[in-house]
């Protein structure tokens, strides 16, 4: 049932997982491929504990929830989110070079100035697509400024990501294998590149960098440039998307911020607590446990679902209210804590945050351009957002307008 993207056609089913967490909060499901089928965790404090146990739990070989995939399937086990630790927990300390704090505060004026860009091409038009003239980009471009991909190779690049990684169910896996190639092939040429001629980048990092002693191969630094392009974009677009989304619906929420952008960090959190972009990753059980009472087999297959755990009843107080100033808010959008959270997260947070200030403050009379229910959400089980957003406004203020 949940490793079906149709389930989520719709949306998240919020009052499935309601009940679930109710009645049966680790419940087992059958899987077209897997013989064993896969058991699905929906409490927080549940999902929170998987997450930080690397030790009980394993991402390998791989942590998707796909209806096609063999159970035992490979082919992805080398990229870093696959990995266990302590192989994990070194190779994620050389990314984590291009995404700490210092690094992305450096950032500001390059991201402010990649935001009044992709605002100022709207001046002369009075409507768009929220996610391919908006939402889409800012992440795109950012990732691509870390890894050093040059600017006029970036559109490729990107339709190379979104041919591989996007969530559109009528390309074939013959293009999505050719694109990947192809980005593999160009990662190569650009890495040659960075040994003739280092930079200040992510890649000029991976290129000399070592673990216990030796260089990483030219397959890990591929795998890592495309796993960048990828995961450096899916949360912050589908974010930025559906959090506005959310804010139209809810005009005194939207108000609210636009008149007090200090409380953006604390918006930023719930509307990420709201919106949940992934949906669920699973965990294999290295060895005979239990979760909520429940016995789980050495072998069998886990599944987290963070929107039904940043809608837990047991973690926060009505969960199903908009809050822009919830305080404490342990959500679980960027993952539930352990080796697994998301390196991006503080990028992620810094992006959404100047885009928010932007869509709030210099779009007057901005409303969605059609039904809510009508609109085209992205084929898949693993990340929640919409396909496109038509939105319409009635002027557009120029940058840096109070």
């Amino acid at each position: 049932m949940f490793h079906d993207p149709a389930t989520f056609a719709d949306g998240f089913p919020h009052e499935t997982f309601r009940a679930l967490r109710a009645d049966d909060p680790v419940s087992h499901h059958e899987h077209p491929t897997w013989k064993r089928g896969y058991w699905v965790v929906a409490r927080h404090a549940d999902v929170q504990r998987v997450s930080r146990d690397a030790a009980t739990f394993s991402n390998a070989p791989n942590p998707f929830l796909d209806a096609e995939m063999a159970e035992d399937d490979a082919t992805m086990a080398e990229l870093l989110i696959s990995q266990d630790p302590p192989i994990h927990t070194k190779l994620r300390k050389l990314i984590n070079k291009g995404f700490t704090p210092r690094r992305v505060a450096q950032l500001e004026d390059r991201v402010r100035g990649r935001v009044d860009r992709i605002v100022g091409a709207l001046a002369d038009r009075n409507e768009c697509d929220l996610v391919t003239d908006i939402a889409l980009w800012l992440p795109l471009h950012v990732i691509a400024d870390l890894v050093g991909v040059p600017e006029d190779d970036r559109a490729q690049v990107f339709r190379w990501t979104e041919l591989t990684f996007g969530f559109d169910e009528n390309v074939t896996a013959d293009e999505r294998a050719d694109a990947a190639t192809a980005m593999f092939m160009y990662a190569d040429s650009l890495c040659e590149q960075r040994r003739a001629e280092p930079r200040d980048d992510l890649l000029s990092v991976l290129i000399t960098a070592e673990v216990e002693g030796e260089s990483l191969t030219q397959l890990q630094i591929d795998l890592f440039f495309m796993l960048l392009q990828n995961a450096g974009s899916e949360t912050t677009r589908n974010l930025i998307t559906t959090g506005m989304l959310v804010l139209l619906q809810q005009p005194d929420a939207l108000e609210r911020l636009r008149a007090d952008l200090s409380i953006m960090p604390t918006a930023i959190e719930e509307l990420l607590r709201w919106v949940s972009p992934v949906m669920q990753f699973t965990r294999r059980a290295l060895h005979d446990t239990e979760i909520g009472g429940r016995t789980i087999a050495a072998g069998d297959r886990v599944a987290l679902v963070y929107p039904s755990a940043n809608r837990d009843e047991r973690a926060f107080d009505e969960p199903d209210r908009l809050d822009l100033s919830r305080q404490p808010n342990d959500h679980v959008a960027f993952g539930a804590g352990g080796p697994h959270f998301c390196l991006g997260a503080n990028l992620a947070r810094f992006e959404a945050r100047i885009m928010f200030e932007a869509l709030v403050t210099r779009f007057e009379g901005l409303a969605t351009a059609a039904p809510a229910e009508t609109l085209p959400r992205v084929h898949s089980n693993l990340i929640d957002g919409y396909a496109h957003l038509p939105i319409r406004w009635d002027s557009l203020q120029p940058a840096g307008t109070p």
